[in-house]
């Protein structure tokens, strides 16, 4: 299977940043163990200050208002991470290469050197780009293996919801109409008959209603538009669908004198078979399931694991420069089909979208039963031994 890939290589380093044991720094949480670094957040600060197009002036409010949430996400990706590492699930290394290969197609890099540079460019590594490769698409290949079944819709589901909602595949009969009205004048008793004679004789509907009618949209000879069937008062709609295209009727009366109708366009009504829209009421249906799910199924890794959240508040000014408008590696990135399968709401760092998951995960996954994960060792001081604490989102938004 040939992946196709379109991602800006700072989406991807996002965790990779975390992983340099050597370089001391601050820790933000250390999430059983493994650890967020400041310069890990920084990044993923900086990525969602891009996909959002803050600018300079509008960076400090975005940090405040979305810190919190962008830490949940670090916190997010860890436990999935760990989780893959629990259920012995590990990439082979020449399916990293071919999404290497294929990065540098998508985004114009002819070579390895200029990917180098390009790396360089945004303070990353080679060697980190392809871990967190194998991190993007092991968090996918998780939540599609532990969730696939719960969110997966049945045909019965499918139907059911059609049933309930056939509104929503049910498209009324329109008409487009022109009218002519005229009030009731004694001196003139016959001048709808008059008018209806005229036009069935070949005179034309729109000058005859600039002439006489004196309705608002006599100037447009009396066009109306075009008119769903509800939209119109009963004894009108009446007359109206009744008419072929190009009929004219006779004077129907109103409260003050006669309405002359021309069909111009007509459609029929219909509804689109349950068959025709079975493939976006699944999507609709795993969709909304699969947001649930992984919501819920993120829930127990985060009650079951040890948080320690180091720091009370978090920057809100930026060490590193963002880089406004589009970049030599920004590609028109789409997210995963909605309701393909859980790994599509996997929770991705902000900015450009990271791997979707292969399709088949044996063909690029490989699992083999093994001891807990190995765990990054951060060059700092002990820590106080850790106790379980409330995710981000039950504490006051950093920053």
């Amino acid at each position: 299977m040939k992946p196709r890939w379109s991602l800006s290589i700072l989406s991807l380093v996002l965790l990779a940043v975390a992983a340099r044991g050597e370089i001391v720094e601050k820790v933000i949480v250390k999430v059983n163990g493994d650890i967020v670094t400041q310069s890990e957040f920084e990044a993923r600060q900086i990525a969602a200050v891009q996909q959002s197009r803050v600018g300079n002036d509008q960076v400090e409010k975005f940090l405040r208002e979305n810190n919190a949430h962008i830490l949940q996400e670090a916190i997010d990706d860890l436990l999935l991470v760990q989780r893959a590492a629990d259920l012995g699930m590990k990439m082979r290394p020449d399916y990293i290469k071919e999404v290497i290969e294929g990065i540098k197609k998508e985004n114009n890099i002819a070579s390895d050197e200029e990917l180098q540079q390009q790396l360089r460019r945004e303070g990353m590594s080679l060697d980190e780009l392809k871990r967190n490769i194998e991190r993007n698409i092991l968090k996918r290949q998780v939540l599609q293996r532990e969730l696939e079944s719960k969110v997966t819709a049945t045909e019965d589901d499918g139907k059911a919801y059609y049933q309930g909602h056939v509104d929503e595949y049910t498209k009324a009969a329109t008409v487009r109409l022109q009218q002519i009205v005229v009030k009731a004048d004694p001196k003139e008793p016959d001048l709808a008959r008059e008018i209806v004679t005229r036009i069935r004789n070949g005179e034309d509907f729109a000058e005859l209603a600039k002439t006489y009618s004196v309705g608002p949209n006599k100037a447009s000879g009396g066009d109306l538009g075009t008119l769903r069937k509800g939209d119109l008062a009963p004894d009108v709609e009446k007359v109206a669908f009744s008419l072929g295209v190009g009929e004219v009727s006779d004077p129907v009366p109103t409260a003050d004198g006669y309405r002359i109708l021309r069909v111009m366009e007509k459609t029929e009504g219909s509804v689109t078979p349950y068959e025709d829209a079975r493939v976006e009421i699944l999507r609709r249906l795993n969709a909304a399931r699969s947001s649930e799910e992984v919501e819920h199924y993120l829930q127990g890794l985060r009650d079951k694991a040890i948080i320690d959240l180091r720091v009370r508040e978090v920057g809100l000014q930026l060490n590193q420069p963002v880089t406004q408008g589009t970049s030599l590696l920004d590609s028109a990135n789409q997210p995963p089909e909605p309701g393909a399968s859980p790994a599509a709401a996997a929770p991705a760092a902000p900015g450009p979208v990271a791997p979707a998951a292969p399709a088949d995960p044996d063909a690029e996954i490989s699992t083999s039963p093994q001891t807990a994960p190995e765990r990054v060792a951060p060059d700092e001081p002990a820590a106080p031994k850790p106790k379980p604490s409330p995710s981000p989102t039950s504490q006051p938004p950093p920053g």
